[in-house]
């Protein structure tokens, strides 16, 4: 049952993606992240030279695309000055964290599935306390998982599983447009190109159809059609596999308060590496161009649904 690592992923995971993606070898992979490294020592604002495997997921998120891949690194760095409101207080060492592991439970399983996709779970430990916490340090939550993964991941796909057992309707109406946008839209796809697979949702309350109708306001037929409502997690044996699931899920993995107590645990031992991720900031005056899609991080009154591949 116990796995000893918070993300495992084998030797060979790299390799099968890098053909799924179209390369001829590792080397002609390698090869496109030299170039995008290239291109990053050449930026006067960038204020690091990023590492060869985050470059590699930048990458892989990008289907293999160089000028994507470089256009969404430019917003990795940009939206730290841009959103002050989510990136100013993110340490995961601070008081907040405290607040979020004790309400929610939100975190990577560390099997990959059979497509070599990463799963997700979310579920609220205290709701009472879930309500108090601000929206924004659930996003914060995410932002340090998803920092963890382009570190020591290969992030190719994610899944998520909710569920909705302890769900209050004080906490669905929290989820606002305006937090959902920035959560997946800005975030999720404008900076990381997350590849959202599919999201299961078990054991949903009957309010749920409140969540679901801002959701359509905002997600393409494509994407809406990758939520998936399960009355059990029996469905999740077929889909993702007892050896990926938590055992409190009748799976094989260790529980949801071992692997959150994993994931808090990888924070402290990252807590250096996050410290250096607080003073990633862009030099305004030296940057030689604007983002190319500088209008991204703010909240249009009519902006196009979002899609994610």
């Amino acid at each position: 049952m116990g796995s000893r690592h918070l993300l495992e992923v084998d030797e060979d995971v790299l390799e099968l993606i890098v053909k799924l993606l179209n390369y001829s070898s590792i080397d002609s992979f390698n090869e496109d992240v030299r170039k995008v490294k290239e291109w990053i020592m050449k930026q006067p604002h960038f204020p690091e030279v990023m590492a060869h495997k985050k470059i590699q997921n930048f990458l892989i998120l990008n289907k293999g695309s160089v000028e994507k891949s470089k256009e969404k690194i430019e917003n990795y760095y940009t939206v730290r000055s841009r959103l002050p409101e989510i990136f100013d207080n993110i340490h995961p060492k601070l008081s907040y964290m405290e607040n979020v592991k004790a309400s929610v439970f939100f975190v990577p399983l560390p099997k990959l599935t059979k497509e070599h996709y990463r799963v997700f779970f979310y579920k609220i430990r205290d709701a009472q306390l879930a309500e108090k916490v601000d929206n924004v340090n659930f996003v914060r939550l995410l932002v340090n998982i998803q920092e963890i993964r382009m570190a020591e991941d290969v992030t190719y796909g994610d899944v998520f599983i909710f569920d909705g057992k302890d769900t209050t309707l004080r906490l669905m109406l929290k989820a606002t447009p305006m937090i959902i946008y920035r959560t997946l839209i800005v975030i999720y796809k404008q900076v990381f190109s997350n590849r959202l697979k599919a999201v299961y949702i078990i054991n949903a309350p009957p309010y749920t159809e409140k969540l679901v109708a801002v959701l359509k306001s905002i997600l393409k037929p494509k994407l809406l059609a990758r939520i998936h409502f399960c009355g059990n997690s029996d469905v999740l044996f077929e889909k993702i596999g007892k050896d990926v699931l938590p055992i409190c899920y009748g799976g094989k993995e260790k529980s949801l308060e071992e692997l959150q107590e994993m994931l808090h645990e990888k924070f402290k031992q990252r807590e250096d590496y996050f410290t250096q991720l607080d003073r990633l900031r862009i030099d305004q005056a030296l940057k030689p161009q604007r983002v190319k899609n500088d209008t991204m991080f703010g909240f249009p009154g009519n902006f196009k649904k979002l899609e994610i591949d």
